[in-house]
């Protein structure tokens, strides 16, 4: 049923208005009466009817003021005159304020039923446009959602062209060209439990600073933000960072870590300042700390030096060891057997062969089972799709990584995870 209001200060009035409606239109209106335009006023903020006839003079406020209050608290309620003025000034006041019609008394009978039928057909007409409204407000926050996930994970894995990344921060309205990168990490936290974690980071952090968030992956989420303030110094970005950890923490009640990068430029710049962050929030043996690069650039500096002495003064197992524990730290990254090999100061040529001695396997192919083992753990974390797994152990076709995936696993990435379904 639809509200409808009758202003009117004649008591026959409204009584006969209110009969004429409930004959003519039976079981379609509740209606209230109003004797002066104060009480319409509070009459309609009460009630708030989407239909209200109105008439011209009434005792205190007249009705063409009424109809102005209403309207500033209203703007979408239907309006109809009904008076017995007839005057040129009246009635273009009124389309001034936007009022539905305009009726002089008597009115009849049809006149009512027409100008109500057409109110109705109005009120329902607008309730579907909000209806699809809605709906594309909800397809588009989702789309708007996917865009994100889509954007963080391109920079993080490089996975396409600075044209692909700009065209999606463009679709985010991201305008800035600068970004510092922030990794949180949640460890020793149920995954039921992280989901809700990672919503709270997303909505605090979203309301601090213009950003883009990644999908929780594994135990991490990434964060790209765009400060407007390009001019903070890396002691200000920490000092910031301590103070958004502190209220996370206060808001979820648990520990958390998080390493932030360097502010810097265009789409590798990006991809920079994660590595930097990644780095950071890697390097930290405990929890409730910031960590910036720079804190960690020094003493990693040293321990590569050191790790590289060591392997260059023997030629035994250990020396091994610091090429697979950079594998592992690195296997999502596009790295080759050559970048290793510069790594450990050995020939390529002498480095494939060693390795192939030591592993039993080329790098090659060490890698691949490597990644797909990732893979196969990331697989039992259910809210993660093929194509966000692929994308983090290091794959940037999805479509290659699934035939990988079948020709280590003789199982297709769908298969493979219908299976663990069924083991469960």
């Amino acid at each position: 049923m639809y509200k409808l209001l009758i202003a009117d200060d004649e008591p026959l009035e409204r009584e006969g208005l209110e009969l004429m409606i409930q004959k003519c239109l039976p079981n379609q209106f509740q209606i209230f009466h109003a004797e002066n335009g104060r009480l319409a006023i509070q009459q309609m903020e009460k009630h708030q009817p989407e239909i209200i006839f109105m008439d011209l003079k009434m005792p205190g406020i007249q009705g063409l003021e009424a109809i102005e209050e209403i309207k500033k608290q209203n703007p979408k309620i239907k309006i109809i005159i009904l008076t017995a003025f007839d005057y040129f000034s009246y009635a273009k006041e009124a389309i001034e304020l936007g009022v539905n019609d305009y009726i002089l008394k008597p009115a009849k009978k049809e006149k009512i039923v027409s100008v109500l039928k057409k109110c109705i057909s109005e009120l329902e007409e607008e309730l579907l446009n909000r209806e699809k409204e809605l709906k594309m407000k909800e397809k588009l926050g989702h789309l708007f959602s996917i865009s994100e996930s889509e954007c963080a994970l391109m920079i993080m894995m490089d996975a396409v062209s600075e044209t692909d990344v700009d065209e999606l921060l463009s679709l985010l309205k991201i305008p800035h060209r600068t970004s510092v990168a922030f990794v949180i990490e949640f460890s020793d936290i149920k995954m039921e439990e992280k989901q809700d974690l990672y919503q709270i980071v997303k909505r605090y952090m979203k309301n601090k600073q213009e950003c883009i968030c990644s999908p929780l992956i594994d135990h991490r989420m990434t964060i790209f933000s765009f400060p407007s303030d390009q001019d903070m110094t890396r002691n200000q970005w920490i000092t910031l960072s301590m103070k958004w950890l502190k209220e996370i923490e206060k808001r979820t009640n648990k520990k958390i870590k998080i390493g932030i990068g360097t502010l810097q430029k265009d789409i590798q710049g990006f991809k920079k300042s994660y590595q930097e962050a990644l780095l950071a929030v890697t390097s930290q043996p405990y929890f409730g700390r910031v960590k910036h690069i720079s804190e960690v650039e020094a003493a990693h500096d040293s321990d590569k030096k050191e790790k590289n002495r060591t392997l260059l003064n023997s030629e035994n197992t250990k020396g091994l060891d610091i090429a697979l524990q950079f594998i592992s730290d690195h296997f999502h990254e596009d790295i080759t057997l050559e970048e290793v090999a510069q790594l450990m100061n050995f020939h390529p040529h002498y480095f494939s062969k060693r390795f192939k001695q030591e592993t039993g396997q080329t790098f090659s192919d060490f890698l691949t089972h490597m990644r797909i083992e990732k893979a196969k753990e990331l697989m039992k974390q259910y809210h993660l799709n093929v194509k966000e797994i692929s994308y983090y152990v290091g794959y940037n076709d999805p479509n290659y990584f699934s035939r990988v995936f079948k020709k280590v696993t003789k199982m297709t990435p769908k298969e493979y995870r219908n299976q663990l379904q069924k083991n469960k």
